[in-house]
């Protein structure tokens, strides 16, 4: 046994400590601790696979949840064995140690926390996962959890009451991993090209929205659009073109729509794809740059992101105007053939 597994041991006879005990104490601190994993897959999953997690898919949902969960049961046995605790309950001022104060064994750690999974978090299923999170509050203010008594481990707890420090200590330390979730988050949302755009960059940019942002279209090689459909509910055909310099770099993207039929919404996801695709990435920003009169606006207007200018022109006629903002639809007046227009342009000033 090492010093500190020895000094700990006889501390341990001087510390209040508590076989089980501490339920909240440890529900909060596994939550904490199946967010860093989480926030692990989140880098890797949306930066490295660009894999949209926070989009509709359902499966990838329950992928995120699933790999979760592999990185606990995987990671969590060497922090056992190696420090001794986890970050959640390092929070805490909990340990985990055998009986006679020593970190545990790594097979050991694996069981332990296998079990925590399966019978503590219920597989995480919802209403099974609730059930089973409330038969272990039951088992831990009556006595040992079973994942403990089975590999002969238990919590050390170093305060008999939660210290107010470590209140906020841990409410810190969550802020830092939903600032970071956004954060990657937020650098996911723009494709990999950045800076002035060749027009090979600008259409591999533009695809990659399209498929990261679900947006439902498709761009071809010489930048025309492929199918498609508008998620706004507008029957349109948008038309997408792009000019270049001398040296082959996109100096500037324009979106026209021109439709006798009913228009939703501030445009099209294609006006998105071009924020997305080209705006941003030309000007090395996030979303954030962007204000409410570039993304909802639907009349005209002019608007400067960095050494860019974005200009939008809209036109109708024989159209009743209903509702505001991102939410406005132009619909053809009675007995009359309704005509739309929008023009949007970016480009370099």
């Amino acid at each position: 046994m090492s010093t500190m597994d020895t000094n700990f041991a006889l501390d341990m006879e001087r510390e209040e400590r508590r076989a089980a005990g501490c339920p909240w104490r440890r529900y909060f601190a596994r939550q904490f601790d199946f967010a860093l994993y989480g926030l692990l897959w989140s880098l890797a999953a949306q930066w490295g696979l660009r894999l949209n997690i926070g989009g509709s898919y359902v499966m990838l949902k329950v992928l995120s949840t699933v790999v979760g969960a592999v990185l606990m049961v995987v990671i969590e046995p060497f922090l056992l064995h190696f420090w001794g605790t986890t970050p959640g309950k390092w929070l805490f001022g909990m340990e985990i140690r055998t009986p006679n104060g020593e970190k545990l064994a790594i097979r050991t750690g694996f069981y332990r926390t296998w079990q925590v999974f399966t019978g503590g978090m219920g597989w995480d299923l919802p209403i099974w996962s609730w059930y089973r999170l409330w038969k272990s509050y039951q088992a831990s203010t009556a006595g040992e959890l079973p994942w403990d008594i089975d590999n002969g481990c238990h919590i050390v707890v170093h305060e008999r009451k939660t210290k107010w420090y470590r209140v906020l200590m841990f409410l810190f330390a969550w802020l830092l991993v939903l600032a970071a979730e956004f954060g990657i988050s937020l650098y996911a949302d723009l494709p990999r090209n950045t800076g002035r755009l060749t027009f090979a960059q600008y259409v591999d940019n533009c695809n990659n929205v399209l498929k990261y942002h679900e947006l439902g279209w498709s761009m071809r090689s010489d930048g025309s659009l492929g199918q498609g459909w508008d998620s706004e509910g507008g029957i349109v055909t948008p038309e997408v073109t792009a000019e270049t310099d001398a040296d082959g770099y996109v100096t500037a993207v324009e979106l026209h729509i021109d439709t006798d039929d009913v228009v939703n919404g501030t445009g099209t996801d294609v006006k998105e794809m071009l924020y997305y695709g080209y705006a941003l990435p030309h000007e090395k920003k996030t979303m954030l740059a962007m204000t409410d009169e570039m993304l909802q606006n639907t009349e005209n207007f002019t608007a400067t992101l960095g050494s860019l200018t974005i200009t939008q022109k809209v036109t109708f006629e024989n159209c009743t105007v209903i509702g505001e903002g991102e939410n406005r639809i132009y619909w053809p007046e009675e007995g009359k053939t309704g005509h739309y227009t929008m023009d949007l342009r970016i480009a370099e000033n």
